[in-house]
């Protein structure tokens, strides 16, 4: 991506990955990399955190490594005048990961954790009997070779 296209400059540039690599990075520490002042730093993360770009700093989780967990994907078919219902019940579900209004065959795309195949089964025949959704399918992740939820800039 071309980072002039951007809503940020190249220094918010180099602070958000600093921060994507390891949020515990200290201000002076990105300071000093950058040769800036930490008060610069801390201004812009600040801005940056009001503008909404970020979101907030949280510890990227080794689900598998914790707990026997099924990752599933669940594209959906909703009925047009349905997405937004639908939508709004499916994110208060504590087993849906991401909900997205995708383009294509399908209008959501579902991620969801589930602790057993009992509990995913349960999901699909539960919550997604909800009104609107005409179409599920269900894929299960056998094995992930690229988990990150940084796209890149």
């Amino acid at each position: 991506m071309d980072p002039s296209l951007l809503p940020i400059d190249r220094i918010d540039l180099a602070i958000i990955c600093f921060l994507r690599n390891d949020a515990r990075t200290s201000n002076s520490e990105i300071a000093e990399a950058l040769g800036i002042s930490e008060a610069t730093v801390r201004r812009r993360i600040k801005e940056l955190q009001e503008r909404k770009i970020i979101l907030g700093f949280s510890a990227l989780i080794n689900i598998p490594a914790i707990e026997n967990s099924i990752k599933a994907y669940i594209y959906l078919k909703v009925d047009q005048n349905s997405i937004e219902d639908v939508a709004q019940k499916l994110i208060k579900n504590k087993r849906v990961l991401t909900l997205y209004r995708i383009i294509g065959e399908y209008d959501l795309m579902c991620e969801g954790l589930f602790l057993s195949m009992k509990e995913l089964q349960e999901f699909v025949d539960t919550d997604l009997k909800t009104e609107g959704i005409l179409k599920a399918v269900t894929h299960v992740v056998a094995k992930g070779y690229k988990i990150n939820p940084w796209i890149g800039l």
